[in-house]
């Protein structure tokens, strides 16, 4: 029996749910702070405001990174919240963990809205970039809901509660 093996037998937590735990609590704990920190920077500072090395003013750096911001903090606190959520065993962290995936889709949609206007990023990058999180979004739904021992960890979890 190989060592990851033994410890989700002695544990009965998958070993990527367990890596999901740690990054979403460090996610959920400095990210919203940082998050917050920035949002309280913008409203109560006096600037001065930059965009590739640009000066603007308080309003168009809200127009253009108001929604990253926001998006950001939402994403870091449903990180702490799926995070909350496997360490208490709770069933309800499979769909955190989606609502996490799907806000990863969001702001990597944004950002290729963004680089697309103000870098003029062309086709290639944005179909790699797109690419990958299909890929990556895919892999994680994957695991979440046809992986057997994480589907068995959800399902002793919900005969449980």
């Amino acid at each position: 029996m190989s060592l990851p093996e033994r410890e989700r037998k002695r544990n009965g937590m998958p070993f990527l749910l367990r890596v999901a735990m740690a990054l979403g609590a460090l996610f959920g704990i400095f990210g919203t702070s940082v998050g917050l920190w920035g949002l309280l920077r913008v409203v109560v500072g006096d600037g001065p405001f930059r965009i590739d090395e640009a000066v603007v003013s308080r309003a168009e750096f809200v127009a253009v990174a108001g929604p990253f911001l926001v998006l950001y903090i939402s994403a870091c606190l449903t990180a702490g919240a799926a995070a909350w959520a496997i360490w208490r065993r709770r069933a309800r962290s499979r769909a955190l963990l989606v609502a996490l995936l799907t806000e990863f889709v969001l702001g990597d949609a944004a950002m290729l809205v963004l680089a697309q206007r103000m870098f003029d990023v062309g086709a290639p990058e944005l179909v790699l970039s797109v690419s990958l999180f299909i890929v990556l979004v895919a892999l994680g739904l994957w695991y979440l809901f046809h992986k057997a021992s994480v589907v068995e960890y959800y399902d002793s979890l919900r005969n449980v509660a």
